[in-house]
């Protein structure tokens, strides 16, 4: 058995900024065996070279494809093979093993966040997975939500021969969202046969149940002119139904610390094993007034004492009978998806050949939403109260109390969201001239998303039906607005203990609440390369062309969302359009050729013009270089501007209700309140300044070693954000008063009931790192044994905010779902494979730093030390181990069994509870120890 305290020897003790000696001993263990993905980015001449023998578009950080050409860009290629050995049920959760990408929005990190339930989304530096331009075959497709993103469960896993990711800044090439770089998922669009796989998986714990068939169909036809592909896939995962069936998930949560006072050297919040409401419970519990307070009610509704626990305040407590903070919430969403796609090319002409593809993608995936409390205040003579409360509020003149009571019985409701994507795509590409080519497509697709909020409280309905009374002429148990309006349908409610509101009751205040998205894409794109001219030093290349892009969202919702009727959903209609032009001139210049002092040097140009019909015209622009030294040495840089524009949902949308939990800082209490989200129409685009500089190092006395280092240095201004619920209340109470505007306080001492939000060009985004890449391959025995490692330090991390910096490296802190969050200084990814003609076998090591929780110098407690000082967490090694047996393999069919055992030694994480849930779900594996089994097969 391996010590888990071994495995977490890695972690860092906090922000450091200087390797320290453990950092460097854990990277160079890690180097022992490497993740077997990606070839450098020296090899992409070669990738180019294969891409004009068989027609594939690749990504390289450039739009010219040349034999000989090395994008100055830094770009990782990762093989089909490579994505078979992690054997992931979703090529997501292959593609998040990339130092250089974060799990942001997956389903088990955006359970509670509507607008992405069930998708996977990918997410560059983790600077929001908006800022990454998400391709498939080199081209755009339809958005899968408002805001822009794009759902890569779209294609069958069957159809990827490989994937390339450009992690610099490469708008200049690609236009818009490249801001963090391109993710380009290739298809196998030369593939003759049969090939697919049919594989399952589990964990220890008998959740997570996954399933996976993916199947891809290839032949040539009309004497070898013509080629039809076809692929297919269906897959399911049946989740973790709750936090609390993982033991470390039990109920670690965040809450004040009673002892706290400004200057008085107390942490301000406590991080405690057992975190629960102490003005709330499930069956009610009354909190006011005192001769009362401390009373709960039964299941049955008996009056029974209130058990506090400890570090009680007015809303939170570690243990005791209250209502836990975080043990009930979704840990991993349910999932079923089905994808198809077909493509049908001919050579019309030698050097002319045309094409249609057709890809559908549907997503079907379901949550109960977030568990929430409510603070009611119940009349003296309501008809369901017991007896011996009400002869207590009489003897001592109380006409009213006030009970905290969780609506997991009657109002918790559910989250049921299905999407559906097609793209119809047609185009050409072929030959003219000297060594002159030319592509071309047009695009067409929709996505329909359906939202519905089942089980969503009627506000109206729940406060009329709760108030209920003994009729005083019948003496009939009925609500008191049925006896000034008899016909009004109100169905009284039974609020004193758990599982007495009754169906009928039910059906009474709950209804279901509709969020419709439909969105249509119209994208057109024309580019030219060749060589017009040489220099001294070589062929000068060249690329341009132009792209149309028409986008339109329409949202609609039901009648009562359109009134706010709901306690959660209420989205309201609004429609909102894009036009996009643009135009783009890339060139490669050879400045030296077979010099003593220098083998080769290469100056990569580009330029784009980019008009939008919403936020005007922005220029985007690269400088790129190349210097090889000898055949062993590669120094390359580039400096760019990129942009991303506002997304349709950012500018146009109507408010959106939500409910998420604060700290208010009057009060010193925390608690839920409504917050309602919308746009703004005079967003501009964003606009980073990028530069990166690496070497390339491949020694010819060591055959099949590489190694690469680069730094990147970007620097994000105008970047649009909504600051969280919980940030507006924060800071409207310490450097924003202006934020105060946004929220709604009945009274100064009342609860804040609804903050409103909109996003805003306001913040800039400064990051800085680097990337290690290195390999080296031998054989041993009759096989061939591949070491492989990835790595990323991140030195800076900052999200600036006029005088209010948050430094993001070197902790762990989520403060949004969807945006800049906490990083850890490092990540690295390595492993070793061994492959003959019989079997493969794998070992990958993956780890993911710690740092401070938050970035706040509060003396925040951690790993559930209580009452300690401590302020960080130890990062965490996953390993993971996968094997592959060869049954049939004569050259022309292939059947093989494989298995993987993901998170091999069940490695639970850090508990990092800062932001509500048990740990950062965007950094660390929350699912633990999986099995997957299955089979390939090709003919």
């Amino acid at each position: 058995m391996i010590n888990k305290s071994v495995l977490v020897a890695c972690g860092s003790s906090g922000a450091r900024r200087h390797i320290t000696g453990k950092a460097l001993l854990c990277a160079t263990t890690g180097l022992v065996a490497l993740w077997a993905a990606p070839s450098q980015a020296q090899e992409a001449a070669a990738d180019v070279q294969q891409a004009e023998d068989i027609g594939e578009i690749v990504v390289t950080g450039s739009r010219i494809q040349r034999s000989g050409f090395t994008a100055p860009t830094p770009t990782t290629n990762i093989s089909s093979e490579d994505l078979e050995r992690i054997a992931a049920p979703n090529i997501a959760d292959a593609l998040n093993q990339l130092p250089a990408l974060r799990a942001s929005l997956t389903p088990s990190t955006s359970t509670n966040l509507s607008t992405a339930l069930g998708g996977n989304f990918l997410d560059l530096r983790g600077m929001g997975f908006l800022r990454t331009l998400t391709l498939i075959d080199g081209k755009r497709y339809v958005p899968t939500t408002t805001t822009g993103g794009l759902n890569i469960n779209t294609i069958p896993q069957a159809l990827i021969a490989g994937t390339d990711v450009v992690t610099g800044g490469a708008s200049a090439a690609y236009g818009s969202d490249a801001v963090a770089g391109v993710v380009n998922l290739r298809l196998n669009k030369q593939l003759e046969g049969l090939k697919g796989s049919l594989q399952g998986g589990i964990t220890d714990h008998n959740d997570h149940r996954n399933f996976l068939a993916s199947a891809a169909f290839g032949a040539r036809f009309g004497g070898g002119r013509g080629h039809i592909l076809l692929g297919a896939e269906a897959a399911q995962n049946s989740g973790v139904d709750k936090m609390s069936d993982r033991s470390w998930g039990n109920n670690p949560s965040t809450i004040f610390n009673p002892a706290y006072a400004a200057g008085n050297g107390q942490p301000q919040y406590l991080i405690v094993d057992d975190a629960r409401s102490s003005n709330a419970s499930f069956g009610g519990v009354i909190n006011s007034p005192g001769i009362l307070r401390g009373i709960q009610f039964a299941p049955d509704g008996t009056p029974i004492p209130f058990t506090y626990g400890t570090s009680v305040t007015a809303t939170t407590m570690n243990g005791g009978d209250g209502v836990p903070s975080t043990a009930d919430l979704v840990l991993e969403t349910p999932v079923k998806r089905y994808s198809g796609f077909g493509r049908l090319s001919y050579e019309v002409a030698d050097d002319i050949k045309i094409f249609t593809e057709f890809a559908y993608g549907r997503t079907e995936s379901n949550n109960p939403s977030i568990l929430g409390n409510d603070q009611i205040t119940i009349q003296a003579d309501n008809a369901y109260l017991p007896d011996s409360i009400r002869n207590t509020m009489t003897a001592n003149g109380i006409t009213s109390f006030v009970m905290g009571r969780s609506l997991k019985d009657y109002g918790r409701g559910g989250i049921d969201v299905t999407t559906d994507t097609w793209q119809l795509t047609g185009g050409a590409e072929g030959k003219f001239g000297d060594g002159w080519s030319w592509d071309a497509y047009y695009g067409f697709g929709k996505t329909h998303n359906l939202a519905l909020f089942t089980g969503s409280r009627i506000t109206a309905n729940w406060q009329r039906s709760m108030d209920a009374v003994f009729h005083p002429v019948t003496g009939a148990i009925v609500c008191r607005s049925t006896i000034t309006d008899p016909t009004n349908g109100c169905v009284p409610m039974n609020l004193f203990g758990e599982g007495n509101v009754t169906e009928q009751a039910k059906d009474y205040i709950l209804g279901t609440a509709v969020r419709d998205w439909k969105i249509k894409q119209h994208v057109a794109a024309l580019a030219i390369r060749g060589t017009p001219f040489s220099t001294w030093a070589g062929p000068v290349s060249v690329a341009f062309g132009g792209e149309y892009r028409k986008q339109s969202v329409n949202v609609t919702s039901d009648p009562m969302s359109e009134l706010g009727a709901f306690r959660v959903g209420n989205a309201k209609p609004w429609y909102g359009e894009v036009n996009v032009k643009e135009g783009f001139l890339e060139a490669l210049v050879p400045l030296v050729a077979d010099q003593s002092w220098a083998k080769a040097i290469d100056l990569n140009l580009a330029g784009r013009v980019t008009d939008y019909s919403t936020s005007g015209t922005v220029k985007t622009w690269k400088i790129g270089a190349t210097y090889d030294v000898n055949d062993s040495l590669r120094l390359r840089a580039t400096r760019s501007r990129d942009i991303r524009a506002p997304s349709l949902d950012e500018m146009f949308a109507s408010g959106n209700t939500f409910i998420f939990g604060i700290n208010d800082p009057v009060l010193g209490t925390n608690y839920s309140v409504q917050n309602i989200q919308g746009g703004n129409p005079d967003l501009k685009p964003e606009e980073a300044d990028t530069l990166t500089m690496g070497v390339v190092f491949t020694p010819t006395f060591i055959p099949r070693f590489r190694l690469s280092v680069d730094y990147y240095d970007i620097d994000l201004k105008g970047a649009i954000n909504s600051l969280s619920t919980a940030a507006i209340v924060q800071r409207c109470y310490t450097d924003t008063p202006a934020l105060c505007s946004l929220i709604t306080r009945p009274t100064p001492t009342s609860n804040i009931t609804v903050v409103r939000s909109a996003p805003a060009n306001f913040q800039s985004i400064k990051l800085r790192g680097v990337d290690v890449e290195v390999s080296y391959a031998m054989p041993v025995f009759d096989g061939d044994l591949d070491l492989r490692a990835l790595v990323n330090y991140t030195d800076k991390l900052d999200l600036v905010d006029g005088t209010n910096t948050t430094h993001f490296a070197g902790n762990t802190e989520l403060i949004s779902i969807n945006g800049v969050g906490g990083t850890p200084r490092w990540r690295f990814t390595t492993s070793a494979a061994y492959t003959t003609e019989a079997f493969k076998l794998a070992l990958t090591g993956r780890y993911v730093g710690g740092g401070k929780i938050t970035q706040e110098n509060d003396g925040l407690p951690t790993e559930n030390s209580g009452t300690t000082d401590k302020q960080s967490v130890n990062g965490r090694l996953y390993l993971d181990i996968s094997g592959e047996v060869t049954l049939i393999d004569d050259g022309n069919q292939r059947v093989a069994l494989f298995g993987t055992i993901q998170n091999l030694t069940d490695n639970d994480p850090p508990i990092t509870a800062y932001n509500g849930y048990a740990t950062t779900r965007s950094l660390y594996d929350m699912i633990g120890r999986v099995y997957n089994v299955g089979v390939r097969f090709k003919f």
